[in-house]
């Protein structure tokens, strides 16, 4: 029997694929989940809902961890995953620490289920003989914006605190490698952060003010009108992870185009964020990234 999949039918799937103390099915006939003990005698009218069990979700753990950014989170999430008893639990108390992680981990949870969700509907769809469906889910970056403020940089509400970011940088580059080779890391580091923070850029903040990262921008050379260096990029620890660094750029590259600038160059910067800077309409050259803003949609 064919039915339709309304939204408040696919959360109730979603709701009792979750279940894992009782077994559901679909009755088509009244649109409705009900209990796998009350399912008529007519088969045809009712479907056992799509797989989902305690394997799923520790799967499902495990992905979300491995592709997780936020270092401090991650380890903290990873010695939850090897401890083996109590995983889903223990998950969810230490993710609470962090609030931003969390919500990312919710917004992944419902799209892979979600996802899980649109492939059984249009197995069905494809036994009845008909389309399958797109499910267009939005990504994360578009969600982004609800929970962060992007502004630019005030040198009287914003220096100290993108010192203190800039310093806790650093030493993950001392860390980097050992002895004066990961000295010599963060002094090229420091030199070209010290090139800009003086001049301007763009800051992050969380809607209770607390300051999540930066970029700043200087002339590149000092007399330059229409080109500009990026001299820092970087998103404090607890905040990576989230899209914060690639929101930081669009948000500098919108603001800068209507200032008059046309080409934004990046000497350096951290291999992990390559691919977004590349993603974000910057061409690798020999010297680094570029990206021409009279080129870009």
């Amino acid at each position: 029997m064919v039915f339709d999949l309304t939204d408040s039918l696919a959360e109730a799937v979603l709701f009792a694929m979750e279940n894992q103390e009782h077994d559901f099915v679909l009755d088509a006939a009244s649109g409705m989940v009900i209990s796998a003990d009350e399912k008529s005698a007519d088969e045809e009218t009712v479907y056992t809902l799509p797989d989902w069990d305690s394997h799923d979700g520790y799967e499902l753990l495990e992905s979300f961890v491995s592709g997780l950014h936020a270092p401090q989170a991650k380890a903290d999430l990873r010695n939850v995953l090897i401890a083996g008893r109590g995983v889903f639990r223990n998950f969810k108390n230490v993710i609470r620490q962090y609030p931003e992680v969390e919500r990312k981990w919710h917004f992944y949870k419902a799209k892979q289920m979600r996802l899980r969700l649109m492939e059984w509907y249009n197995a069905l769809r494809e036994s009845w003989g008909l389309e399958a469906l797109s499910d267009e889910i939005e990504e994360f970056d578009d969600l982004i914006e609800e929970d962060f403020v992007f502004r630019a940089y005030n040198p009287a509400q914003d220096k100290d605190c993108v010192a203190l970011g800039a310093d806790a940088v650093f030493t993950e580059f001392e860390k980097s490698a050992e002895g004066e080779l990961g000295q010599a890391f963060a002094a090229m580091w420091r030199d070209s952060f010290a090139q800009g923070r003086d001049e301007s850029g763009f800051v992050c903040r969380t809607l209770s003010d607390d300051f999540a990262g930066c970029l700043l921008i200087s002339p590149f050379p000092s007399c330059a009108t229409k080109t500009v260096q990026v001299t820092a990029l970087f998103v404090n620890q607890n905040y990576r992870g989230l899209g914060i660094a690639r929101a930081l750029l669009l948000f500098c590259m919108t603001h800068v185009r209507e200032r008059g600038i046309r080409w934004i160059i990046i000497t350096r910067i951290p291999q992990i964020l390559e691919s977004m800077v590349i993603r974000s309409g910057f061409v690798r050259t020999d010297f680094g990234f570029v990206a021409d803003l009279n080129n870009l949609k």
